[in-house]
């Protein structure tokens, strides 16, 4: 049965991305690269002479030369080879067709990555390993075939993405941890800090004149869809994705705590409430610290450009960009310290009710 929910997730979503080469007034053709004809400076900007052979379309097989440089070819892992595979942009005038590179092929050098940790969760987890994979292929499926094709035909981001985050997290957390009242517990906890992040972001994006629109990608994306797209809850809807992960890590684990204690030891009501929660507050310090860090992480570039010091620092510390960091980083945080007593006040009472072996 799993295998077939598996892959019945894995067509649906193949199917729904349609042709990957298939743009907006764009004409993409794959290709590869053929040989090296120079390299060199050009005004101190680096740059390649390529022959390019192409993979695709009715002119498969010919071969042009084309330059590649720019902000993707400043350094070494920009540099192409004989062998690899590129996009290539056809544009036309008249009979005359000018093709430009605009991408390296990336994503097959990840897949070796993917099965390692296909690998390493079955043979550690072994089915719960295959079960979690199973319900990352959901969650990506959900989010895939439902919130962004809702988002992009202009229905409400926020609404699109409460919806299908609630159904990620019923998959992620019954099909991974079993349809038991532990599991139960934690779907309650997870939902219930869920809405209060939600509210303390709809505050923080209000009172901290947030536009939704402090990026060159935010911006295209404003333009792309003609303003159908309303950014700000556009940012709140990232923060609640932002935000799921760690919630339902730190109520899963709430949730076992309170019924692993119950089936182990005579504790029950206030005294099991306490013991859990003390284990929770060890939880607390190292979740957060490592969502900041994710979040930090994520902006290492923007924050090295505000060290450069181009901005005066009172202005780029208060750029929308390094704002709605930080906004996002205090708002899981917050999310995350009441999951705790939250989720193990649900799990506590729905312990005390169950039978004990």
């Amino acid at each position: 049965m799993l295998r077939r929910i598996v892959l019945a997730v894995a067509i649906a979503a193949i199917a729904a991305c349609g042709d990957p080469n298939t743009g907006v007034g764009i004409e993409v053709i794959e290709g590869h690269v053929v040989r090296v004809i120079a390299a060199g400076d050009h005004d101190g900007a680096k740059f390649q002479r390529l022959a390019v052979q192409l993979d695709g379309s009715l002119y498969r097989g010919e071969t042009v030369e084309l330059e590649w440089d720019g902000r993707r070819a400043l350094n070494e892992n920009g540099f192409l080879s004989p062998g690899d595979r590129v996009l290539l942009t056809l544009s036309r005038e008249g009979n005359t067709r000018t093709y430009t590179i605009s991408e390296i092929v990336r994503l097959p050098s990840l897949w070796p990555f993917v099965v390692l940790l296909a690998i390493a969760l079955v043979a550690v987890g072994r089915w719960k390993g295959v079960a979690s994979l199973a319900g990352l292929g959901a969650s990506i499926a959900v989010f895939l075939l439902a919130v962004l094709p809702a988002v992009r035909s202009g229905n409400d981001p926020l609404l699109a993405t409460l919806v299908g985050s609630i159904g990620v997290l019923v998959v992620a957390v019954f099909v991974v941890h079993g349809f038991n009242q532990k599991s139960v517990a934690a779907l309650l906890g997870t939902l219930g800090a869920l809405v209060l992040v939600l509210v303390l972001a709809a505050v923080a994006v209000s009172v901290a004149r947030i536009t939704g629109l402090g990026t060159e990608d935010a911006i295209f994306v404003f333009v792309g869809t003609a303003g159908k797209v309303d950014m700000p809850r556009l940012v709140l809807a990232g923060v609640v994705v932002g935000s799921l992960g760690a919630l339902v890590d730190m109520a899963v684990g709430q949730a076992s705590t309170v019924f692993e204690l119950s089936a182990t030891s005579d504790v029950h009501g206030r005294a099991l409430y306490l013991s859990a929660l003390n284990v929770g507050r060890d939880h607390i310090g190292s979740l957060v610290n490592t969502l900041a860090l994710a979040y930090f992480g994520g902006a290492l570039p923007l924050i090295v450009l505000v060290s450069l010091g181009f901005q005066p620092l009172s202005v780029s510390i208060n750029s929308e960009e390094i704002t709605q960091s930080v906004m996002a980083v205090l708002i899981a945080s917050i999310g995350l310290v009441l999951c705790v007593p939250l989720t193990t006040a649900i799990a506590t009472y729905l312990a005390d009710r169950s039978p004990r072996s």
